[in-house]
């Protein structure tokens, strides 16, 4: 909520903001945890079956989970008013303002199902590591950028779907496990990923040229 409304009343701007909050957020992780993981206890059975259980024995609840959060944010997205608006304010966001969209109160209903979202994931990752890490989840962020980003969605906004994002995360998830099983070096896995995102920047800057 306090990113999404520095977000939407000030002229900060949004990848600022997070940033800089991500690295409160982890040095607070840090102090809490002192430095260490928290252990989740065997008896948690219902916590550790969120990220290793498996429904009749096949499908694994964290792809459940993920089915879930797809078909709500998509519906929400690409059925609502509520999904149109935010289009609008990612397309042109003072046309949008002199429309009457209201522009704090969207911007910070997407930070906050954000965060309700990464806090998600966040549970499921500890459930699968059956620890709390304080220092886990480093560069996940730059798998989330690559995978909206491959997706389709545009970076100056007002394009995107939630297919595309989906094939993008697919598609991010193939690299990466590819280049692990060939044996690749993590750092050049960073170099690969990087010219991902910036090959499909450009070819999204070219995109909107293109429609000029």
């Amino acid at each position: 909520m306090v990113n999404g409304l520095s977000a939407a009343r000030t002229a900060m701007p949004p990848f600022i903001i997070t940033l800089a909050t991500m690295l409160v957020a982890r040095g607070a992780a840090l102090r809490f945890n002192e430095g260490r993981p928290i252990p989740v206890p065997t008896s948690e059975e219902a916590f550790l079956a969120l990220g290793n259980a498996r429904v009749v024995g096949v499908v694994p609840v964290p792809v459940l989970v993920m089915a879930a959060a797809f078909v709500v944010t998509a519906v929400l997205l690409h059925r609502t008013r509520f999904g149109q608006h935010l289009y609008a304010i990612g397309g042109n966001r003072e046309a949008a303002r002199y429309t009457g969209i209201p522009l704090a109160r969207n911007e910070t209903a997407v930070y906050v199902a954000c965060s309700l979202l990464a806090g998600l994931a966040g549970m499921i990752h500890a459930s699968q590591l059956y620890s709390a890490e304080p220092g886990s989840g480093q560069g996940f962020e730059l798998n989330a950028i690559a995978a909206v980003v491959v997706g389709g969605t545009s970076f100056t906004g007002g394009i995107g779907t939630m297919p595309g994002t989906l094939l993008g995360a697919i598609i991010i998830g193939i690299l990466d496990k590819g280049l692990n099983q060939a044996g690749v070096h993590f750092s050049l896995q960073y170099i690969v990923k990087g010219l991902v995102i910036l090959a499909a920047v450009y070819f999204d800057v070219r995109r909107r040229a293109g429609r000029r």
